[in-house]
C-alpha cells in the first residue's frame, strides 16, 4: 500500500511540472510575501503563505496538463498526464485545490485572501478548458496566463494583512508581474508554436500573432514598473536595490553567447532581469529580514538552493574565456 501510494505520489510531482514554477514563480512570489507581509509576521506566517503557492501552482500546471493530453498526443510530445486514470487526475486537481485554499485559512486575516486563491484556481481551470480555454484566446490568453501565475499570488500573499491587497505596494508588485509573466508566457507560445501548429492548438504565437511586440513591451514595463515599485515601497526595498546591483556587477563581465537583446529576450537562460527577479531579489529581502529575525535566514537559504541555476550560470559566464 505504502508503495503505491509512493507511485502515485511520484506521478503527481512529475504532474505539477514543479520546475517550470518552483525556479521563477515560487522565488518571486516568495520575495513579494517577505517584502510585502508585517515586519512583526512570524517565519511560520510566512513559509505558510508560501506554502499555499505550492499546490496552488501545481494546480494550475496540472490542470493545463491534463487539457493537452490529445493536443500534445497529435503533436508527438509527451505529457505527463498520459496514462493516469481519471481517478488519480481528479484526486490531483480536488487535493491540490483544496489544499492551497485550506492553507489560506489558516493564515488569512478575513476573506479577501482565500477568495484570492479561489479566484486564482478558477481563472487556471478557465485558461486551460474548454469551454473558454483562455489559452486559445490570442492575446486574452496571454493576460490569463499571466494573471492567474502571478498577479493574483501576489495580491492574495498581500492580503495576510487587513486590507493588505489594496496597499499601493502590493499593486505595483502584482503589476510587475504581470508584465514578467506576460514575457515568458509570450516567451513560452513562441517555443511550442511549431508544436502547437502541428496539434491545431490556437495559441496568440501558433495563429502568427505578433510576440516580439509582445515580449518587448512587456520587458519595457518591467522596466518602468520595477523602478516604481523600488519607489514605492521605500525604505524595505533597500535590500532589493542591493540584489539589483549585485546582479548588475556579473553584466560588466559576462559577454552573452549572443549580444543581440532581441534573441536574449526571447531565451530562456539568458533571458534579462530573470537571475534577479528569481535569485538575488528573494535572497536579499529573506537575508535582510534575518537580521531582525533569524528563522528567516533558512527561507533565504531555500531560495539560494532555487536558484543555484542562475548563480551557477553567471559564474560560467563570468569565468568562461
Amino acid at each position: 500500500m505504502v508503495g503505491r501510494f509512493g507511485a502515485v505520489l511520484a506521478q503527481w510531482v512529475c504532474l505539477s511540472r514543479w520546475r517550470e514554477w518552483a525556479q521563477s514563480k515560487l522565488p518571486y512570489i516568495g520575495a513579494a510575501t517577505v517584502l510585502l507581509t508585517s515586519r512583526e509576521s512570524s517565519t511560520l506566517v510566512a513559509l505558510a503563505i508560501i506554502g499555499t503557492i505550492l499546490p496552488w501552482a501545481a494546480f494550475g500546471y496540472g490542470i493545463n496538463e491534463i487539457a493537452d493530453r490529445k493536443c500534445d498526443q497529435q503533436a508527438g510530445k509527451p505529457n505527463r498526464a498520459a496514462g493516469l486514470s481519471r481517478t488519480s487526475l481528479g484526486l490531483f486537481l480536488f487535493m491540490t485545490a483544496g489544499l492551497s485554499f485550506a492553507l489560506s485559512l489558516l493564515w488569512a486575516v478575513d476573506e479577501a485572501a482565500p477568495a484570492l486563491v479561489l479566484a486564482g484556481l478558477v481563472l487556471a481551470a478557465a485558461y486551460s478548458l474548454p469551454p473558454l480555454r483562455l489559452k486559445e484566446g490570442g492575446i486574452v490568453g496571454l493576460i490569463g496566463a499571466a494573471a492567474a501565475q502571478w498577479v493574483l499570488p501576489v495580491l492574495a500573499v498581500s492580503a495576510g494583512q487587513p486590507w493588505g491587497w489594496l496597499r499601493p505596494s502590493a499593486w505595483c508588485l502584482a503589476l510587475l508581474g504581470l508584465a514578467i509573466g506576460m514575457r515568458w508566457i509570450a516567451v513560452h507560445q513562441l517555443h511550442d508554436a511549431p508544436a502547437d501548429r502541428k496539434a491545431g492548438v490556437r495559441t496568440w504565437a501558433s495563429t502568427g500573432g505578433r510576440v516580439w511586440r509582445v515580449i518587448l513591451g512587456a520587458f519595457v514595463c518591467e522596466l518602468a514598473l520595477l523602478a516604481v515599485t523600488l519607489v514605492v515601497t521605500w525604505p524595505h526595498s533597500i535590500p532589493a536595490i542591493a540584489g539589483l546591483v549585485f546582479w548588475a556587477l556579473p553584466q560588466i563581465f559576462i559577454r552573452a553567447r549572443d549580444g543581440s537583446i532581441r534573441n536574449r529576450l526571447q531565451d530562456y537562460d539568458h533571458a534579462p532581469l530573470a537571475a534577479y527577479y528569481f535569485l538575488f531579489l528573494p535572497v536579499t529581502l529573506a537575508t535582510a529580514r534575518g537580521l531582525s529575525s533569524p528563522a528567516f535566514f533558512t527561507i533565504a537559504a531555500a531560495f539560494l538552493i532555487l536558484g543555484w541555476g542562475h548563480l551557477r550560470r553567471i559564474l560560467a559566464e563570468v569565468t568562461a574565456p
